[in-house]
């Protein structure tokens, strides 16, 4: 319940901060807070707490760059576009697009037909959120979803490529040491775009969404998902990861007065057994253990 819960704070702290902060800029700062909370955690806590080998290396660099950099930075982008609740459902693609990635990049992980249709209803339920026709392909909320679609993009191969690696790193330590390359990529990025400290407006908003993005949404959330992982394996805690766009709908509600459209919610559902068909032997297995207890 905590990680559903949780998992609102990435969508709703990055809309309501965006109307102070330029988007790159203020996703660095994100990442600037969860890597010096979660490096100072692994430092302090963990045994094998800093890379020792090329692969680690290597781990970290894909990581910094491609799961979290690139991702975390367009994510924020495309949150200048579309509700809180829009992000949230684009980007419960996630496990979809890995699955796509890791079909063509991880012999063992092969989809079939069933699987196959999975991630065609994944694509189908992110047209469905976007709404789009021939009059409105080129608005704004298409724009965003498009961003947010690119975050995701870069996160399954980012996410696929570390696999393929294969590093001895401890996830939790792994993240932490590439959310400090992803600090470095994305503060350059938002240099390049000409972003600067001067176009942030320091208000009590701006400060409360920051410590949201940072510290909830960014260390505390990876701290409880690699937990998770641990304890009740992947496809359950992917389970729990589809809470988010429903705490998030429910809290964009609540907190930025953000309407929720029928076509988010279809599209979140198509989404949602398109995950079950691909995942669906585990997912069966699961219920059929929660039902013999």
């Amino acid at each position: 319940m905590f990680y559903g819960v949780l998992g609102a704070t990435p969508f709703v702290g990055a809309v309501a901060g965006l109307p102070f902060f330029p988007p790159v800029l203020f996703a660095a700062f994100r990442i600037d807070v969860g890597a010096v909370l979660l490096l100072l955690l692994v430092a302090i806590r963990a045994d094998y707490w800093y890379p020792k080998t090329p692969g680690d290396i290597a781990g970290v660099l894909v990581t910094g760059l491609l799961t979290l950099g690139v991702n975390i930075a367009l994510v924020f982008a495309g949150q200048q576009y579309v509700t809180s609740a829009t992000g949230a459902v684009i980007y419960s693609l996630a496990p979809l697009i890995t699955a796509v990635f890791a079909f063509f990049l991880i012999p063992a992980e092969r989809l079939d037909s069933l699987g196959g249709l999975g991630i065609t209803l994944g694509f189908v339920g992110a047209v469905i959120v976007a709404d789009p026709n021939p009059s409105n392909l080129m608005t704004a909320t298409n724009r965003g979803v498009g961003l947010v679609l690119l975050s995701v993009t870069s996160f399954g191969i980012g996410n696929v490529l570390t696999r393929r690696i294969d590093p001895e790193l401890p996830s939790l330590t792994l993240t932490a040491w590439g959310l400090g390359v992803a600090a470095v990529f994305v503060h350059g990025v938002s240099l390049l775009r000409g972003e600067t400290i001067a176009q942030v407006e320091w208000t009590t908003p701006a400060v409360l969404s920051l410590v949201g993005v940072g510290v909830l949404a960014t260390a505390v959330l990876y701290r409880v998902h690699f937990e998770l992982l641990e304890s009740i394996g992947a496809t359950k805690t992917n389970l729990a990861y589809y809470a988010h766009p429903i705490s998030t709908a429910i809290a964009g509600n609540i907190l930025l007065d953000e309407r929720i459209t029928v076509f988010t919610v279809v599209g979140f559902a198509v989404i949602f057994v398109g995950f079950v068909l691909i995942e669906r032997q585990t997912v069966l297995t699961g219920l059929s253990a929660i039902r013999s207890k």
